[in-house]
């Protein structure tokens, strides 16, 4: 391993309350995000090549020094959509599982297929008034690995480059006055314990307090937690949440999570 692997490794396990080397390596860890901006409009501009794309290797970094999703390699394959209570008949047979309250996860690759054989069209997909169709779940690129995950949820896949320093952002734009902790008081100590400072600057970004979080960042829920938008892939059989985060007023959420699926990614 890298340094910068060593260095990440450790950050994670304090964000996780135990080292990564304690956590059940058979299976895979992925990445998913929601965003409700572009999670329904995604589903209109489907390239049906893209979604049976295998799309391997580990976590990419496409440019930028913000936390934003555009910096991923999309694996649309592997990512989920999930279907509300009303949806295409030609889904049906595409369906993996469903919830308590029936929403339905389908994966990209199963859609990708389906439209490239015909038994689906964009058409049916498409929102048509007030009837709701799926929306994206977005599964970026990695290598299977808990490390990998993580690095891909941080936004620390290219590290030390990409790193951004929020705090310092909100003084120099006088949101806040310089000393003033902007981060949420259950994880400023675990934070203090990552050594580089440029990797704690930029972890702190993502563990900012809910008034902060609303405007910039992100608020980490804490190991375990899952928003609710992402519930539906928590709620897959042999599926565990590891972490997750929210982003602005419930906007957007991303959760690392433990898949019963084979460790190649």
């Amino acid at each position: 391993m890298s340094h910068w692997d060593d260095l990440l490794g450790h950050a994670f396990g304090l964000l996780l309350g135990r080292p990564l080397a304690e956590f059940d390596t058979a299976g895979t860890y992925a990445v998913f995000h929601y965003d409700d901006e572009t999670a329904g409009e995604a589903i209109e501009d489907l390239d049906p090549g893209e979604l049976v794309a295998d799309v391997n290797g580990r976590s990419g970094d496409l440019g930028g020094d913000w936390l934003h999703p555009d910096r991923w390699v999309p694996d649309l394959a592997r990512s989920a959509f999930v279907a509300t209570q009303v949806r295409p008949a030609a889904l049906q047979p595409l369906i993996t599982a469903t919830t308590d309250d029936d929403r339905a996860v389908v994966w990209g690759r199963d859609i990708g297929r389906a439209l490239k054989a015909g038994s689906l069209s964009l058409d049916e997909l498409t929102p048509d008034g007030y009837r709701r169709y799926p929306h994206l779940l977005l599964r970026p690129r990695t290598d299977g690995s808990l490390l990998d995950a993580m690095r891909a949820a941080t936004w620390t896949m290219s590290a030390p480059d990409g790193l951004s320093d929020i705090g310092d952002s909100l003084v120099r734009h006088g949101y806040v006055e310089p000393g003033v902790s902007v981060v949420d008081p259950r994880w400023e100590s675990t934070l203090d314990q990552i050594g580089d400072d440029a990797l704690r600057r930029h972890l702190r970004g993502l563990c900012l307090d809910a008034r902060w979080a609303r405007m910039t960042g992100a608020y980490y829920l804490g190991p375990g937690d899952c928003p609710g938008d992402l519930q539906p892939i928590a709620d897959l059989p042999g599926s565990s949440v590891i972490a997750s985060w929210e982003f602005g007023e419930g906007q957007g959420a991303t959760a690392v999570v433990l898949l019963s699926e084979p460790s190649a990614g």
